[in-house]
């Protein structure tokens, strides 16, 4: 609109000075143009979006300053799909669909398409999406909005749903597919292409989810005395997931650190693309083997450290990736030390600062107490990133496991050298709980329990499979056979994109 001022300059988050647009006692009241009242501040993005509601209606702002707007709302400052994309506040996305209403599709279509680009970006955007409960709200919606939008909407709620879907949204879903009088519901049909993409889940459904701030880790407690009499074994599943593009190779965030007071212990950490281990066997001394494998970022693989000890020559040590070895060499990594193991952290260096915390999602952790032959490797990644539990009985996982990979994982060698475990699922609030079985000889000083300090936080996920077995299962979709022959909401043919 010509002459008008951005609307960051009055509602923006920094905007705390006063806006056109003020709350008053009894409701919203608009104050005359260029007119600022210093004595609103808006804090709660509940607020803002409220404030830019009411310029909206008064035509006070282009189509893009809304945007732009909404965007940089959404994120807490400048928005920039590459250095800036994560949701900062969960109420922002909540207020969205309602907001939207009173703009125009093209307003509509640009940043439903904006969102959708950022939770392909990050998990983190679309564990906040999914908590605010965005599937249902947009399903609510989707029936009254025209073919364009809802062609982005579709498309939204197929990403979100390959994420996580509950019960009552698959319900919800399900509902809206069915045909009346012979005719499918608007847009059911397209509807139909969010079953599709619903399967094509990567990932484990627990996991712990690290914000890369400062501080944010997994504190574990003390260790009295490290399992290095047969070597050992660190493997988990992770994935990184990085604020942004910009100083992803200058930090150095780390995987994991097992070390004293004195500073001397084991560690690993990501420099670039590779990843270092550390074994440090006195201040500032020790080895170091570098893992080069290109690991990409937002995609989950498989890590396993073996360190193998040797009495009589050389020790080694041994990194495998997705259940391949990619990595070895010669390793004097034996840390000679009576001192406790009083810094240990998951997803940070010691110092936690903010260069050496991990920005992603880590799956269940295990530690064994001795080095993991390839066979043994090779079948606990045939498990896939979902698996947490304890390698004890053959039926407990629903993965189709070839005889011979049965054997090497049930067999009670993989559970009694078990000698530390955390999942996403074992956590009550900030504890997580060590899940290794009870018999095996514990390594900590006191309670084993580790705590999950800051942002980091247990995820669970819920598939469409589990969804739908809650309700019932395949036979759910029957009906929808039914409606085959069934004509487009218009009436006029049958409608053939079911096909």
């Amino acid at each position: 609109m010509p002459g008008s001022v951005p609307v960051m300059e009055r509602a923006s988050a920094a905007g705390d000075a006063g806006v056109k647009a003020a709350m008053s006692a009894t409701g919203t009241a608009l104050l005359p143009a260029g007119v600022i009242d210093p004595s609103v501040p808006i804090r709660d993005i509940q607020t803002k979006f409220g404030v830019l509601s009411e310029l909206i209606r008064a035509g006070e702002v282009s189509n893009r300053d809304i945007v732009e707007t909404v965007l940089n709302l959404l994120v807490a400052g400048e928005f920039d799909l590459e250095s800036n994309f994560i949701i900062q506040d969960a109420d922002g996305i909540g207020c969205l669909p309602t907001l939207l209403e009173l703009c125009d599709v093209n307003v509509r279509a640009e940043i439903w398409s904006m969102l959708t680009a950022m939770l392909r970006k990050s998990v983190r955007n679309l564990q906040t999406a999914t908590e605010v409960g965005l599937i249902q709200r947009l399903l609510l919606r989707i029936q009254s909005a025209d073919d364009m939008i809802a062609d982005l909407l579709v498309d939204m709620l197929g990403v979100l749903a390959s994420y996580s879907i509950t019960v009552q949204e698959v319900k919800l879903l399900f509902s809206l597919l069915q045909g009346d009088g012979g005719l499918w519901p608007r847009h059911a049909v397209k509807m139909l292409a969010v079953l599709n993409q619903m399967p094509q889940r990567h990932g484990p459904d627990a996991f712990f989810n690290f914000p890369g701030r400062t501080a944010a880790a997994i504190a574990l407690p003390p260790i009295a005395k490290w399992p290095y009499q047969n070597g050992f074994t660190f493997n988990t599943w992770f994935r990184t997931d990085p604020l942004n593009n910009i100083n992803v190779d200058k930090d150095k965030p780390y995987l994991y650190c097992f070390r004293t007071s004195k500073g001397i212990g084991y560690s690993a950490h990501f420099v670039g693309n590779c990843l270092i281990v550390t074994s440090l066997k006195s201040k500032g001394k020790g080895f170091q083997h570098c893992v080069k494998y290109d690991f990409q970022h937002r995609k989950w693989y498989m890590i396993s450290i073996v360190h193998v000890y040797s009495r009589w020559r050389n020790s080694e040590i041994r990194c495998y990736v997705n259940g391949q070895l990619v990595s070895y060499g010669d390793m004097a990594w034996h840390v000679n030390t009576n001192d406790s193991y009083e810094k240990c952290f998951l997803g940070s260096s010691e110092t936690a600062d903010a260069n050496r915390v991990f920005c992603g999602q880590l799956a269940a952790v295990y530690v064994f107490g001795e080095a993991l032959n390839p066979a043994q490797i090779f079948a606990i990644h045939q498990l896939g990133p979902g698996y947490k539990s304890t390698f004890k009985f053959k039926s407990e996982s629903d993965t189709h496991l070839a005889e011979h990979h049965k054997q090497v994982l049930y067999d009670g060698k993989l559970s009694g050298a078990m000698t530390l475990a955390y999942n996403a699922k074992a956590t009550d609030a900030q504890l997580c709980l060590e899940s290794s079985p009870k018999e095996n000889a514990s390594i900590f000083v006191h309670s084993p329990h580790a705590l999950m300090l800051q942002d980091v936080k247990a995820t669970v996920t819920y598939s469409i499979q589990r969804a739908v077995h809650s309700i019932g299962g395949i036979q759910v979709l029957f009906p929808l056979f039914a409606q085959l022959d069934y004509r487009g909401s218009n009436g006029s043919q049958v409608e053939t994109g079911v096909w």
